[in-house]
């Protein structure tokens, strides 16, 4: 039986489903150390996917503070909440009040009660070509570059107020991450498929809500462990230290 809850609250976005068909930190040590992998599911549009990659950071920086050697890569795989949004993207109070009736959910969300966190979140984006710019990244400079887009972008929505369904903001993203030619690009349809057949893979491997967390261990053979919603850093810490025992 399939449970299905709607909206973003809970730690995820979307609708969260218990079932899955599974299959500016260091992140890498040296070539001879173990490489843990995480594939995280994630759609720029979520505000949990911004605390769920947040934690994800300071659990590899705490794993690294505490003498941890083994790589560690994070592979960020494309998901759309709701690939109808328009294309210019909705304004923020708008937007909620047509889909839940209000913004109330979004102040169970660390930070931002107090103000700390979400300060200038002015829009609900369509991150179609953002989710494009993420793979132009990852064909740039590999997964590294791409963590560096995905903090970057996740920056300007939520912290900047800008607006990631824009070519003008996505194009300052890639001048900040060094990435030439990226204008072209974005104006053409290059990889607009790619990027939604890789959506569209989500939802057929089970995955409603996000963000969700594939990790395992890419020099031993085993089932991924599955960490679905914003997961604590300590959650994120027992998962790495659970992996670097395998």
């Amino acid at each position: 039986r399939r449970l299905v809850k709607m909206a973003c609250e809970g730690g995820s976005c979307g609708k969260s489903s218990s079932k899955l068909n599974n299959g500016g930190i260091s992140l890498a040590t040296s070539a001879s150390s173990p490489t843990i992998v995480f594939d995280v599911y994630s759609d720029l549009a979520c505000p949990w996917c911004y605390v769920g990659k947040d934690n994800l950071d300071a659990a590899i920086a705490n794993f690294r503070k505490s003498g941890g050697t083994e790589n560690i890569e994070v592979h960020w795989k494309p998901f759309m909440i709701d690939p109808a949004t328009a294309k210019e993207g909705e304004e923020y109070m708008a937007y909620n009040r047509r889909r839940w009736g209000s913004d109330g959910w979004t102040y169970s969300l660390p930070g931002r009660r107090d103000n700390t966190k979400f300060q200038n979140w002015k829009t609900w984006p369509n991150t179609l070509h953002a989710h494009r710019l993420m793979h132009l990244a990852e064909q740039k400079g590999g997964w590294e570059l791409q963590h560096r887009a995905k903090g970057i972008l996740f920056r300007m929505i939520y912290e900047d107020g800008e607006n990631i369904s824009l070519l003008p903001t996505l194009v300052k993203a890639a001048e900040e991450l060094g990435i030439e030619g990226a204008e072209k690009y974005l104006k053409s349809d290059q990889d607009v498929d790619v990027v939604k057949s890789e959506a569209r893979e989500a939802s057929r491997m089970g995955i409603s809500g996000v963000p969700l967390f594939l990790a395992y261990r890419a020099d031993v053979e085993h089932k991924p462990m599955t960490l679905s919603g914003a997961q604590p850093t300590k959650a994120l810490q027992q998962c790495i230290k659970e992996l670097c025992q395998k």
